[in-house]
Protein backbone atom coordinates (compact mmCIF):
# COMPACT_ATOMS: atom_id res chain seq x y z
CA UNK A 1 0.00 0.00 0.00
CA UNK A 2 1.47 3.11 -0.29
CA UNK A 3 1.98 6.70 1.54
CA UNK A 4 -1.15 7.94 2.74
CA UNK A 5 -1.34 11.77 1.69
CA UNK A 6 -0.12 14.41 3.89
CA UNK A 7 -3.55 16.58 3.23
CA UNK A 8 -5.76 12.72 3.79
CA UNK A 9 -3.52 12.42 6.95
CA UNK A 10 -3.37 15.52 9.17
CA UNK A 11 -6.00 17.93 10.22
CA UNK A 12 -5.85 21.41 11.99
CA UNK A 13 -5.52 20.89 15.69
CA UNK A 14 -3.15 17.96 15.13
CA UNK A 15 -0.51 16.66 16.93
CA UNK A 16 2.37 15.21 14.62
CA UNK A 17 6.02 14.08 14.53
CA UNK A 18 8.30 15.72 12.36
CA UNK A 19 11.17 14.74 10.65
CA UNK A 20 13.44 16.09 7.81
CA UNK A 21 16.83 14.55 6.73
CA UNK A 22 19.29 16.01 4.65
CA UNK A 23 20.62 14.76 1.24
CA UNK A 24 22.93 11.68 1.47
CA UNK A 25 23.24 12.20 4.99
CA UNK A 26 25.89 15.09 4.65
CA UNK A 27 26.03 16.78 8.09
CA UNK A 28 24.01 19.98 7.82
CA UNK A 29 24.54 21.11 11.49
CA UNK A 30 28.28 21.42 12.20
CA UNK A 31 29.25 23.72 14.59
CA UNK A 32 27.17 24.95 17.53
CA UNK A 33 26.44 28.20 14.85
CA UNK A 34 24.34 26.00 12.91
CA UNK A 35 22.35 24.76 15.62
CA UNK A 36 21.52 28.30 17.29
CA UNK A 37 20.70 29.67 13.72
CA UNK A 38 17.98 26.77 13.04
CA UNK A 39 16.27 26.86 16.87
CA UNK A 40 16.42 30.63 15.71
CA UNK A 41 14.69 30.50 13.02
CA UNK A 42 12.24 27.91 14.51
CA UNK A 43 11.34 30.51 17.13
CA UNK A 44 10.52 32.73 14.61
CA UNK A 45 8.48 30.52 12.28
CA UNK A 46 6.02 29.18 15.41
CA UNK A 47 5.12 32.66 15.82
CA UNK A 48 4.89 33.80 12.63
CA UNK A 49 2.76 30.38 11.38
CA UNK A 50 0.96 29.58 14.89
CA UNK A 51 2.21 26.06 15.83
CA UNK A 52 3.32 24.82 18.82
CA UNK A 53 6.61 22.83 19.66
CA UNK A 54 6.45 20.20 22.43
CA UNK A 55 9.70 18.69 21.73
CA UNK A 56 12.80 18.39 19.31
CA UNK A 57 15.85 17.01 18.57
CA UNK A 58 18.56 18.16 15.98
CA UNK A 59 20.95 16.27 15.41
CA UNK A 60 23.75 16.56 12.54
CA UNK A 61 22.04 15.46 9.85
CA UNK A 62 18.44 15.82 10.53
CA UNK A 63 15.93 16.95 12.90
CA UNK A 64 12.93 15.77 14.62
CA UNK A 65 9.79 18.45 15.79
CA UNK A 66 7.47 16.67 18.21
CA UNK A 67 4.30 19.85 17.16
CA UNK A 68 0.81 20.63 17.71
CA UNK A 69 -0.05 22.41 14.39
CA UNK A 70 -3.37 24.78 14.19
CA UNK A 71 -3.53 24.81 11.12
CA UNK A 72 -2.12 22.16 8.49
CA UNK A 73 -1.60 24.07 5.74
CA UNK A 74 0.53 27.84 7.27
CA UNK A 75 2.32 25.17 9.40
CA UNK A 76 3.54 23.30 5.85
CA UNK A 77 4.22 26.98 4.83
CA UNK A 78 6.42 27.24 8.45
CA UNK A 79 8.49 24.29 7.13
CA UNK A 80 9.18 25.37 3.70
CA UNK A 81 10.54 28.88 5.10
CA UNK A 82 12.28 27.33 7.62
CA UNK A 83 14.08 24.47 5.18
CA UNK A 84 15.04 27.45 3.05
CA UNK A 85 15.80 30.24 5.34
CA UNK A 86 18.16 27.53 6.54
CA UNK A 87 19.98 26.25 3.67
CA UNK A 88 20.24 30.21 1.89
CA UNK A 89 21.98 31.27 5.10
CA UNK A 90 24.02 27.82 5.76
CA UNK A 91 25.40 28.12 1.61
CA UNK A 92 26.31 31.58 1.99
CA UNK A 93 28.40 31.08 4.82
CA UNK A 94 29.53 27.74 3.43
CA UNK A 95 30.29 29.34 0.06
CA UNK A 96 28.57 26.47 -1.38
CA UNK A 97 25.03 26.29 -3.92
CA UNK A 98 22.29 23.80 -4.34
CA UNK A 99 19.81 22.35 -1.69
CA UNK A 100 20.58 20.56 1.49
CA UNK A 101 17.27 18.55 2.47
CA UNK A 102 16.34 14.92 1.36
CA UNK A 103 12.86 16.09 0.22
CA UNK A 104 10.10 17.04 2.09
CA UNK A 105 9.15 16.67 5.29
CA UNK A 106 7.78 13.50 6.83
CA UNK A 107 4.82 13.73 9.55
CA UNK A 108 3.45 10.76 11.47
CA UNK A 109 0.06 11.72 12.78
CA UNK A 110 0.57 11.56 16.34
CA UNK A 111 -2.89 9.63 18.03
CA UNK A 112 -3.12 11.22 21.89
CA UNK A 113 -1.48 13.34 24.63
CA UNK A 114 -0.28 9.85 25.87
CA UNK A 115 1.88 9.22 22.52
CA UNK A 116 2.59 12.84 21.99
CA UNK A 117 4.56 12.40 25.45
CA UNK A 118 6.17 8.95 24.33
CA UNK A 119 7.29 10.23 20.96
CA UNK A 120 8.89 13.41 22.99
CA UNK A 121 10.92 10.92 25.18
CA UNK A 122 11.63 8.59 22.07
CA UNK A 123 12.76 12.03 20.50
CA UNK A 124 15.22 13.28 22.89
CA UNK A 125 16.76 10.11 23.18
CA UNK A 126 18.06 10.29 19.73
CA UNK A 127 21.75 11.54 20.84
CA UNK A 128 22.14 8.84 23.42
CA UNK A 129 21.08 6.30 20.88
CA UNK A 130 23.60 7.75 18.42
CA UNK A 131 26.58 7.68 21.07
CA UNK A 132 26.94 11.48 20.85
CA UNK A 133 25.93 11.68 25.24
CA UNK A 134 25.23 9.00 27.63
CA UNK A 135 22.01 10.54 28.67
CA UNK A 136 19.69 12.81 26.67
CA UNK A 137 20.52 16.08 28.61
CA UNK A 138 24.00 15.95 27.70
CA UNK A 139 22.85 17.14 24.14
CA UNK A 140 22.11 20.73 24.07
CA UNK A 141 19.81 20.72 21.12
CA UNK A 142 16.85 18.90 22.07
CA UNK A 143 14.16 19.74 24.54
CA UNK A 144 15.03 17.37 27.57
CA UNK A 145 17.05 20.41 29.34
CA UNK A 146 13.46 22.24 29.56
CA UNK A 147 11.33 19.32 30.98
CA UNK A 148 14.58 18.45 33.58
CA UNK A 149 14.06 22.05 34.55
CA UNK A 150 18.14 22.88 33.38
CA UNK A 151 17.00 26.15 31.45
CA UNK A 152 13.45 27.33 30.07
CA UNK A 153 13.85 26.89 26.09
CA UNK A 154 11.64 29.99 23.89
CA UNK A 155 11.11 26.88 21.12
CA UNK A 156 8.88 24.72 23.73
CA UNK A 157 5.33 25.19 24.71
CA UNK A 158 4.67 23.35 27.78
CA UNK A 159 1.76 21.05 28.04
CA UNK A 160 0.23 18.99 31.06
CA UNK A 161 1.30 15.48 30.38
CA UNK A 162 4.77 16.58 30.83
CA UNK A 163 4.26 17.04 34.31
CA UNK A 164 3.20 13.44 35.57
CA UNK A 165 5.01 10.50 34.81
CA UNK A 166 4.89 8.00 31.41
CA UNK A 167 1.78 6.12 31.48
CA UNK A 168 1.20 3.01 30.49
CA UNK A 169 0.07 2.71 26.55
CA UNK A 170 -1.66 -0.79 25.57
CA UNK A 171 0.43 -2.51 23.17
CA UNK A 172 2.09 -5.64 23.06
CA UNK A 173 4.03 -4.63 19.60
CA UNK A 174 6.94 -2.09 20.17
CA UNK A 175 5.84 1.42 19.10
CA UNK A 176 7.05 2.39 15.95
CA UNK A 177 8.23 6.25 16.14
CA UNK A 178 9.56 7.01 12.53
CA UNK A 179 7.88 4.28 10.25
CA UNK A 180 4.46 4.35 8.74
CA UNK A 181 2.10 7.34 8.69
CA UNK A 182 1.01 7.59 12.89
CA UNK A 183 1.94 7.16 15.81
CA UNK A 184 -0.68 5.49 18.13
CA UNK A 185 -2.36 2.00 18.70
CA UNK A 186 -2.77 -0.33 15.79
CA UNK A 187 -6.90 0.52 15.93
CA UNK A 188 -6.39 3.95 15.37
CA UNK A 189 -3.45 3.25 12.90
CA UNK A 190 -5.73 0.71 11.01
CA UNK A 191 -8.40 3.19 11.01
CA UNK A 192 -6.30 5.50 8.40
CA UNK A 193 -5.20 3.23 6.46
CA UNK A 194 -8.90 2.23 5.57
CA UNK A 195 -10.26 6.11 5.86
CA UNK A 196 -12.24 5.71 8.94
Amino acid sequence: MGRIPRTFLLYNACFAHVISRSIAKQRIFNQAKDFMLFEKLLVQAKARFDFSIFHYCLMHTHFHLVVGMQNVERFSQGMRQIKLDYTRKYNQAQKRRGPLWQSRYKSLLIENDTYLFACGLYVEENPVRAGFVPRAEGWEYSSRRHYNGQGKNPLITDYAACERVLPEIDSTEPIDFERGCAVGTELFKFKLRKGL
